[in-house]
């Protein structure tokens, strides 16, 4: 039986922080509850401020009205206000500014690529709450660093209880909280009808390589990497320098490796033929002077190469085989992540003798300098 996830609730919220409570009221009233058992509020330093009275407050605080109110789960040590904060380490008063915008998307994305990290987790974010364009980061986090069980949504509040400051959810029964309107009429809290929207995710996570998914990283890397995770495969091979280019990611390879991408590549474009992974007994002599031809070139006439050459004396075997392109797969994957990655992955094929061959047509190979990193 599948261990339950830990459900965590996240939030933007600013100058309306209604929409935390709003928000919190819908997912726990729908007919497939989604009760959190944590609540993080993001905001900047005013919005975290009326937060602090207006929904957190120990004696009038909305947020454990509503927890006494419908019986959730919420306490002060299960609730997280984060401040976000500017490349400087401080946190911003407001996000008006270029370098504020910036921050923020930093921060957000920070924030959500931790909080998804955690397998056990399930995470619903709210786009509700903060300034617009805290909502539009929040949900293009989730796009980036969602898993299939995270979810995003949108409050809806029926008027005229929309733009009222003094409602934070619907009453429990009538004459129970009653709202004055700024025309001058006052409504009961009971009549109010609170939906939940949910909003369709594009997943990106699966296109982002390791290093973004541990962190850290900016809001513009992950998009990047995302972004180059559509486009067609292109390959730049530089033999002098030692490196590749894959989707304008550029991969330094040691020596054995650059090699036998090399020879690979040179079988099938210039010999037109592939490869099949040499026995145990007897090693392949061919296949060990075609490979060892390519390591000089990559490694110079005093670049020490003794010792792949007396490894390879007696002709190349399964193991140097199998070795050799298990870690240039694996120095791929990590570079590019797992998407990406099997685009340019050499696998075999057939059931006995398994046949390889570059996985890339001509025309999406060149070979030349690469521009200093």
């Amino acid at each position: 039986m599948d261990t339950p996830r830990k459900r965590i609730l996240v939030c933007m919220t600013g100058t309306s922080p209604q929409v935390v409570t709003e928000t919190l009221y819908a997912l726990a009233c729908r007919s497939d509850p989604f009760v959190p058992e944590h609540l993080v509020l993001m905001s900047t330093i005013e919005g975290a401020e009326l937060a602090r009275k207006t929904l957190l407050d120990p004696q009038t605080g909305w947020l454990w009205r509503l927890c006494r109110e419908i019986a959730l789960p919420l306490s002060p040590e299960k609730v997280s206000l984060v401040c976000l904060r500017g490349r400087d380490g401080e946190p911003l008063p407001d996000i008006r500014s270029v370098e504020e915008n910036e921050d923020a998307a930093d921060a957000i994305l920070g924030a959500i690529r931790n909080i998804t990290s955690d397998p056990a987790t399930e995470v619903h974010v709210s786009l509700s709450g903060g300034r617009k364009t805290m909502g539009f980061y929040a949900g293009y986090a989730l796009s980036l660093y969602g898993r299939p069980q995270d979810r995003l949504s949108h409050v809806l509040v029926s008027a005229p209880f929309e733009y009222a400051p003094e409602f934070f959810y619907p009453a429990g029964r009538p004459g129970q909280i009653l709202i004055p309107l700024r025309s001058g009429e006052v409504v009961d809290a009971h009549a109010a009808r609170v939906t939940l929207a949910e909003i369709p995710v594009v997943r990106l996570r699966h296109a982002l390589p390791p290093p973004l998914l541990e962190g850290p990283g900016s809001f513009t890397d992950a998009v990047r990497a995302a972004q180059r995770a559509v486009r067609p495969p292109e390959l730049v091979i530089d033999i002098q320098s030692r490196r590749i280019r894959a989707h304008d990611v550029v991969i330094p390879l040691a020596p054995a490796l650059l090699a036998f991408l090399v020879w690979l590549a040179e079988a099938r474009f210039l010999r037109k033929e592939s490869l099949t992974c040499p026995k145990e007994r007897p090693p392949n002599k061919l296949y060990a002077a075609a490979y060892l031809e390519v390591y000089n070139r990559i490694k110079g006439v005093l670049g020490g190469t003794e010792r792949t050459a007396e490894r390879l004396a007696k002709g190349m075997d399964k193991g140097f085989f199998e070795e050799t392109l298990s870690k240039l797969n694996r120095s791929l994957r990590d570079a590019l992540g797992e998407d990406v990655a099997r685009h340019y992955r050499i696998e075999g094929s057939g059931r006995r003798w398994k046949s390889y061959r570059f996985p890339l047509s001509e025309k999406d190979v060149r070979f030349e300098a690469l521009p200093p990193s």
